[in-house]
This record gives C-alpha cells, sequence and structure tokens, in this order.
C-alpha cells in the first residue's frame, strides 16, 4: 500500500506542476499581452502627434517623436515574438528597412527648413499654429472658419518679419540699440525713435514685397475688386504672444485702417512692424520679463468693414463678474475711440445667456442698466485712405447705437465665442445695417480675481457631448446621421449637390472606411466609437477635416438636420447660433462656387484650410502615417502589405490578439484541476481558467486547494468585468435558448454530427475563457458551431476593444449563412466593424468607454443565447433581418416574432 501512496502521490504532483508551469505560462503571456496594449496605446499617440507635427511643428519636435515612435514600435515587434513564439521574426526586417528609410528623411529635413511661406490666407490658418501667424490671426481664423462673422484677409507671418529684420543687417542694428536700453545707456524713447527710422527706410526684400502685392491682389480679386489694387483693409499686428493668456499687447502695437492700394500695404507693414519697438512695446516687454529681441510678430491685413457702430464685448462684465451679465461698449462710426477710451461711449450691461440660442430674456432686460452718453464726433474712413472725424448729427446724438435684435445677436456671438475657447472673452465687433455685425478682434479676458475668492464663471455654451480629437479644427453644419455602411451607399449624388450649399456634419457609429468619398464634401465628422488613428481619421487630417472619434453617444443624442458646432480641437460639440447657421451657409456656397468644384472630383480640403506639405515632410508622412491595412479579415492583412509604421502597429495588434486567441488551447491539456465550471442556470456554460483577478477566491487557502473541476462557479463569484457583462447577457430575462431545432433542418443535423468528429474541437468538446480583472478570452463550441470573444473592458478607453467571431451551424450552410446575416444585422446596428463570408462573421469594436463595451458584450452573451439552434427556423430570406429587428427591439423570444414552430425553451 505504502507503494501505491508513493506512486500515487508522485503523479498528484506531476500533475500538480504540471499545472502549476501551464498557468505560469499563460499569466506571463497574459502580461506580456497588456504590456503590449499599453505599448500599441503610446505607438497610436504618437502616429496622432507627428501627424500634426509635420504640418506645424519644427524639425528638431518632429524628429524626436519620430524617434520615439520608432523606439516604441520595435517594442511592438518584440511584444509580439514574445507572445506567439517568434512566428513572425520578418517583422524586425521591415521595421529596420522602414526605420532606415525615416532616418533618412529625417536628415533631409534638417537639411531643408520648413517651408518659408511669407503670405497665408486666412482661410489657411485653421490647421496653424500661432507660431507662424500669431495669436491674433489663429484666433480669428478659427472663429471664420466656423461660420463667424469674420472679415477676409491674410498675414503675413513671423518668418516674414523676420526675413525684413535681418535684411540689410537691419536686426543687428536694432539689437545693439536695444542692449543700450537693457543696460540702463540710453532712454527708451530715444531708442524707439532711432529703431523707428531705420525700418521704415529700409525696404522689404524683393520676395517678401512680391508675396505681399500677390496676397493683396488676390483678396481684391476675392471681394471684387478686380485687378484694380483699390481694396481698402486694415493693416494690424498679430504676434504669437500677443493676445494671449499669459501676456496681452492690447494698445501696444500700431493699427493702420483703412489703407488703400499696394504702395500704401507695403507702406503700413512697415509702419506695423516698427510699432513693435515703440517705447510703449519695449517697455512692456521688458516689465513682462520678455526680451525685446526676441521679436515674433505677424501682420494681419483684412478687407475695411463698413460701421455705422463699433466697440467691445467684455463676456463678463469685469465690475460684476458675478452679475450673470456681460458690457458691451458702442462709439459711433470705427471703434478706434472706444478701443481708446476717447470719446464718450454707450454701455450696456445684457444678461449672459445660458445656451447660444437662449431667447428667453425680454427685450427690457437687454436694455436694464443701459447708460446712453452724448455723441458729438465719430471716425469714419475718408475716401482717399486713412481717417477723418466728423461730427454726429444733432438728431443722433442722444440716440441708443445699439437696438435689443443688435443686443441679443452681439450677446449669442460672445456666448459661442466663450464656449470655444473656455474663457471669459474680450471682443471687439463693428455693425452696419449694410453688413450686419462683424467680429474684428477675440482675446482671453482678464478678470482680477483675488485668491480667496476665485471666480465661478457659469457655463455658456455647455457641450451636448465630448470626444477626443482626430483631426484639429472646428466646423459649424448641419447633421446628417449614417448607422451602417449600407445607409452609407444609399446617398446619391443629390446629397453631395446640398453639400455644396450647406456644410454638413457627418455622425459615424464607427470608422466606416466608405465615408472617406464623402470626407472632401463635409464640414466635419463625429464617430461613436474608434480611434484617433483608424483610416478615417488619417484621412481627415490629409483633408484638414475637423473629426472626433470617442463621442460615445453622437448618434443618440442629434437628430438629422440639426446645427451644431463641431469644436475638435477641444474634442466638443455645441448647439450653433443662428446667427452661425446663415454665415456657414454663406461661406460654403461661395467657397464652392469659387472653386467650381466638380462633385465627382472635389478638390483637397487640405489647399483651403492648411498650408501643403513640403516634399520632404510629405515624404516622411508617407512612410509613417497612412494606414493601408484597413481590413483586418481581408486576403490583404498581411505582412506582404505593411508598407508604414502605422500598417505594422496596426498588423502588430490584430496578431498578438490571435497570440491571446492560441494560447488557451495551448494549455488546455495541461489545465486541469485549474479548470472551474461556470454554471449561471442557462443551457450554455463553459470553464474559466482565472489569470488574475477573474473571480473571487475564498479566505481559506485550503478550500480553495480544493476547488477544482467539481466545484462550479456562480455569477457572484465572477469579477472579471467582461466577463460579468457576458453573464448578464446570457442570464437576460426572457432570453430564449433554442432546445431544438426546426423539425426540416434535422437531416442536415444528423450529416453534420456524422462529420463532427473530423473537426478539430468536436460536438462535446470542453467550452473555456481566460478570464482577468478587465479582460476575456472565450472559445465556445456551443452544438455546432463556434463562438470566439476577446475583450478588454477597462477605465483606458483607447485600449478597450471587443472582437467577435462566430462560424458554423448543424442545418446546412444556406440557414448558416442566413444566421451569419442577422448576427451582422445586430452588430452593424451596434456599432461593430462586421463582415460576412458564407457563414463566418467577424466583428471589432474599439476605442468605446468602460460602460458601452459593458454593455455592447451583454449584447454579446444575448446574442450567443438566442443564436442556439437559430440555424434551424432561418426559412426563408426574410427571416434574419425580421428576427434582428425583433432582437434589436429587445424581443429575446423568436416564436413570438416567427410564430410558434414547435420549439421548446429551458
Amino acid at each position: 500500500m505504502k507503494i501505491i501512496d508513493a506512486v500515487v502521490r508522485y503523479f498528484q504532483a506531476r500533475t500538480q506542476a504540471r499545472e502549476q508551469a501551464a498557468l505560469t505560462e499563460l499569466k506571463a503571456r497574459y502580461h506580456a499581452f497588456r504590456i503590449f496594449l499599453e505599448n500599441n496605446g503610446k505607438a497610436l499617440e504618437l502616429l496622432v502627434a507627428i501627424d500634426g507635427k509635420l504640418h506645424r511643428a519644427e524639425e528638431t519636435d518632429i524628429r524626436a517623436a519620430v524617434e520615439e515612435l520608432l523606439s516604441v514600435s520595435s517594442e511592438l515587434v518584440d511584444g509580439l515574438n514574445l507572445l506567439s513564439g517568434d512566428r513572425h521574426t520578418g517583422l524586425y526586417t521591415l521595421h529596420g528597412q522602414l526605420a532606415a528609410a525615416i532616418d533618412t528623411c529625417l536628415r533631409t529635413l534638417a537639411d531643408h527648413p520648413a517651408d518659408a511661406t511669407y503670405c497665408l490666407g486666412l482661410d489657411a490658418l485653421e490647421a496653424n499654429t500661432p507660431l507662424q501667424s500669431g495669436a491674433k490671426a489663429a484666433n480669428l481664423a478659427r472663429l471664420r472658419r466656423i461660420g463667424l462673422p469674420v472679415p477676409n484677409g491674410f498675414v503675413c507671418t513671423v518668418r516674414a518679419c523676420t526675413t525684413y529684420l535681418h535684411s540689410s543687417q537691419l536686426m543687428d542694428g536694432i539689437a545693439k540699440i536695444l542692449r543700450e536700453v537693457e543696460f540702463e545707456r540710453t532712454e527708451v524713447s530715444a531708442a524707439a525713435a532711432q529703431i523707428r527710422e531705420m525700418i521704415l527706410h529700409t525696404p522689404l526684400p524683393a520676395d517678401l514685397a512680391a508675396a505681399l502685392r500677390a496676397a493683396y491682389l488676390e483678396l481684391a480679386r476675392t471681394e471684387g475688386d478686380g485687378e484694380q489694387g483699390t481694396l481698402a483693409v486694415s493693416v494690424r499686428s498679430s504676434g504669437a504672444t500677443e493676445d494671449g493668456v499669459e501676456h496681452s499687447f492690447a494698445g501696444q502695437f500700431t493699427s493702420i485702417l483703412n489703407v488703400h492700394g499696394l504702395e500704401g500695404v507695403l507702406a503700413a507693414y512697415r509702419e506695423v512692424i516698427a510699432s513693435g519697438f515703440s517705447a510703449r512695446a519695449i517697455a512692456y516687454r521688458l516689465n513682462a520679463g520678455l526680451s525685446p529681441v526676441d521679436f515674433d510678430l505677424a501682420v494681419l491685413v483684412q478687407v475695411m468693414v463698413p460701421a455705422d457702430s463699433a466697440g467691445v464685448l467684455f463676456t463678463v462684465d469685469p465690475s460684476q463678474p458675478e452679475s450673470g451679465r456681460m458690457l458691451i461698449s458702442a462709439v459711433p462710426g470705427l471703434g478706434t475711440m472706444a478701443v481708446g477710451g476717447s470719446a464718450p461711449v454707450d454701455l450696456y450691461r445684457p444678461p449672459r445667456a445660458q445656451s447660444t440660442n437662449d431667447t428667453d430674456f425680454p427685450a427690457a432686460h437687454y436694455l436694464e442698466g443701459a447708460q446712453i452718453a452724448r455723441k458729438t464726433l465719430r471716425e469714419v474712413p475718408d475716401t482717399r485712405g486713412g481717417l477723418r472725424l466728423e461730427s454726429v448729427p444733432e438728431e443722433e446724438a442722444e440716440q441708443p447705437l445699439l437696438s435689443v435684435a443688435t443686443l441679443r445677436e452681439l450677446t449669442r456671438l460672445g456666448t459661442t465665442i466663450e464656449g470655444l475657447e473656455g474663457m471669459a472673452q474680450d471682443v471687439e465687433w463693428a455693425f452696419s445695417a449694410q453688413v450686419g455685425l462683424t467680429i474684428l478682434q477675440a482675446r482671453p479676458l482678464r478678470l482680477a480675481a483675488s485668491k480667496e475668492h476665485r471666480l465661478r464663471l457659469p457655463s455658456l455654451a455647455a457641450p451636448l457631448f465630448s470626444g477626443t480629437c482626430a483631426s484639429s479644427g472646428k466646423a459649424a453644419g448641419k447633421v446628417r446621421l449614417v448607422r451602417s455602411t449600407q445607409e452609407l451607399q444609399q446617398l446619391d449624388t443629390r446629397f453631395i449637390d446640398d453639400l455644396h450649399q450647406t456644410p454638413c456634419i457627418l455622425v459615424l457609429p464607427h470608422s466606416i472606411v466608405d465615408a472617406a468619398r464623402l470626407l472632401p464634401h463635409c464640414a466635419g465628422v463625429v464617430i461613436d466609437i474608434g480611434n484617433p488613428t483608424d483610416h478615417l481619421a488619417c484621412i481627415a487630417r490629409e483633408y484638414a477635416i475637423p473629426l472626433i472619434t470617442g463621442a460615445q453617444t453622437g448618434l443618440a443624442d442629434l437628430e438629422d438636420g440639426q446645427w451644431i458646432i463641431l469644436d475638435a480641437d477641444h474634442g466638443l460639440v455645441l448647439e450653433a447660433p443662428e446667427s452661425v447657421q446663415l454665415q456657414a451657409v454663406h461661406n460654403q456656397r461661395n467657397r464652392w462656387e469659387e472653386q467650381g468644384a466638380n462633385p465627382a472630383e472635389p478638390p483637397l480640403a487640405a489647399t483651403e484650410t492648411t498650408p501643403a506639405l513640403s516634399t520632404d515632410r510629405q515624404e516622411l508622412r508617407t512612410l509613417i502615417v497612412p494606414l493601408n491595412l484597413t481590413d483586418a479579415y481581408g486576403p490583404t492583412f498581411s505582412l506582404r502589405e505593411c508598407r508604414t509604421i502605422h500598417d505594422m502597429v496596426r498588423y502588430t495588434h490584430e496578431m498578438a490578439v490571435l497570440a491571446m486567441f492560441r494560447a488557451g488551447d495551448q494549455v488546455m491539456e495541461d489545465a486541469g484541476d485549474l479548470l472551474r465550471p461556470l454554471e449561471i442556470g442557462v443551457p450554455f456554460s463553459f470553464l474559466v481558467i482565472d489569470l488574475g483577478g477573474g473571480i473571487r477566491k475564498p479566505k481559506d487557502r485550503t478550500l480553495a486547494r480544493r476547488l477544482t473541476i467539481r466545484h462550479p462557479l456562480s455569477r457572484e463569484d465572477v469579477l472579471s468585468t467582461p466577463l460579468a457583462a457576458l453573464c448578464d447577457g446570457l442570464t437576460t430575462p426572457g432570453l430564449c435558448y433554442h432546445s431544438a431545432p426546426d423539425p426540416s433542418a434535422l437531416p442536415g443535423i444528423f450529416s453534420t454530427t456524422l462529420l463532427d468528429e473530423r473537426g478539430p474541437r468536436p460536438v462535446g468538446s470542453f467550452n473555456y475563457a481566460l478570464a482577468a480583472r478587465d479582460y476575456l478570452n472565450l472559445n465556445a463550441r456551443v452544438e455546432f458551431h463556434f463562438a470566439m470573444v476577446d475583450a478588454v473592458c477597462g477605465r483606458d478607453t483607447h485600449a478597450n476593444y471587443i472582437r467577435f467571431r462566430f462560424k458554423g451551424g448543424g442545418a446546412g450552410l444556406e440557414r448558416s449563412h442566413r444566421r451569419a446575416v442577422f448576427l451582422q444585422h445586430v452588430l452593424v446596428q451596434n456599432a461593430f466593424y462586421t463582415t460576412v463570408v458564407g457563414d463566418l462573421v467577424t466583428a471589432s469594436l474599439t476605442g468605446a468607454s468602460k460602460e458601452h463595451m459593458y454593455r455592447h458584450l451583454v449584447m454579446i452573451g444575448r446574442l450567443l443565447g438566442f443564436s442556439r439552434f437559430l440555424d434551424g427556423v432561418m426559412t426563408t430570406d426574410e427571416t434574419p433581418v425580421q428576427l434582428a429587428e425583433a432582437f434589436l427591439a429587445g424581443r429575446y423570444d423568436s416564436r413570438t416574432v416567427l410564430g410558434d414552430t414547435g420549439e421548446g425553451q429551458e
């Protein structure tokens, strides 16, 4: 007996050792997978960052980001080979080849600095940063892009100013004078006068003067001035540090209004540059701790607009910030006297609206507390150029300058701007009966608030919902909801024609690749579930179309035809005031009329809204950003088709998920008592392997060792979030588990049964699940079909995903295909990217929040139960859609949909 006991103990110990080794290997593989997912998320973030930097960053910033991406993507290749047992070693060669080509591009990029554009149209600044255009121009460009009434114009970049100041050794002389000021050897006023004379007597370089002339003539042509070159414009400063949150140079630089003709523009440009070295500007820079030598001024040229009145709007009354009111000053004629404080002004304190379309306030509220001054003088444009003063007619002297309608519209515009910028605003405006309201400037409003009493602003433009920026910019447009690929394909040329009349914001459940053809026609895109590096997001960045992903509730919260503002920079969707709607329609029609666009061959939006990439940068982007592997289940998804770093990131992720699928099968034979059956009272059971935190463990360690395959788990024992969601779906009240097939399907089932043992996992094979706190890998053979679910459901939205596969059936290929069509219909309506080939269904969902993933996994659980033997009742081609619509409506018993077929329910 002792010998027998010893033999038994020996084999038990060997079995336990084998089980423990299997579990250790599986846990190690799982932890390697989690590290892989973290690196994958980091790679995706870097891809988006690099795409943005290529359009606007310096070469050193680009190189640093690219080198980090190459390092992270190399770790992805290592991680995949660790998970797969070195099945993908060919990736090392491909990664090395791409890295070498990218390094060559980076060296070329360093030898050829960024594009030396001197002048850019205001509509070309949407994707640009204030580094070249200045804060004032960048702010106005953003507002103009979404449809706010901002006058057209162009900006002479910081590079243009730098080129000018370094021509003829001008900057050397300026720096020498400013050093004398810093050493207190020269008075500021004397230094400013010297610098002014130097600048005004130094001609512009020939190429800069030519660029200025070309930009002015193009603006004149656009505004209907033909080739005359007599268009009246304003010429103002736009510094990179001007109008920012930290420093405001308000009043420090010269603004020259009503400039006529080419020579006038060239002279005004030098005047504005010279004003950057005025006594006030030099003193301000020194007092603010800024070097007076580091000069970053751009110059903004805009069309002069007629003004019956003008002034300043503070979206919060600075004297009474918690009063719930704005403060508006107004003067007759141009706003120069209001800004300079040299004339009496009308003051209005209208209520702060609660939304951009608020009309709840009575008219009297807008005039409450108004102070109407007696106006005697106004400044107006002179027909010969420049400005002149004139007397205000006596009958107008004491009349209010603004009507209630104008006040209401002005507060709505202020509300919109404040909502977009996320802080109180200081807005310069002008009004004329001819063109209505126009916005001349917008910058942050500085409010005095002590540390003991910080001001809390009520939310003016509360977002409808938010998401993640995938392609920067802002746009206003009408919502067009598209819930599936089928709906997208039904959009005809009439829809595209409509887009040329009214801007459209396309709202999608996920990144539908076929939507790419519509992107050049759309003002923006909202995607409920996705990530910033999917195929559609990449194309949106190429076209400079604002796009947010991960909106989660766009399809549910929005309605077709609803007007919204898409603020992709901040990942927000807001309601659009009526004034923005009208201006957006006007801008859209003008844009397409000017371009003479052919709907079949739309122009690239990128040429309208963002400076084109240089050849060097475009070549670098081609090696990194484009995504060619768009169909993970198609025949072209292979290593041979990887042509970019983005392709490699996508390929390694898909292969890593498949490696985790195989991991369970590899350890099943050695798992033994590690497997615990899960029994939740439904005819669908499986064994669970805990990878850590997936199931509840008894406090008694001795009892824990005794819990084997003979001691089942209950729903209360499940701690894994995705497994818990699946169980909740499987146990949905009223869910029909078909216990028997339709009699007419029996011959096919008998045939399948006879052949089934030849398959890799015959009827009766164990179903198993690998479970961790936020991870699930389920392989199941339910009667005559396979079902596989792999999911991450945790706090990191970017790491979350669901992969679902379903294949087979016992009632013949035709009925199995119909069941696959049923599954496809349900999955597509739940925002899954889904394909069907015969009876094989593959579906994926990525980038959703933990809450959304949980709900979708509950739905998958219901599908697994509802689909049991469902192929047996698929008697007609209409049945799949009929059952799918019932399922989506919450009717989970097919007998109530198709009528009693004699099926039972367990």
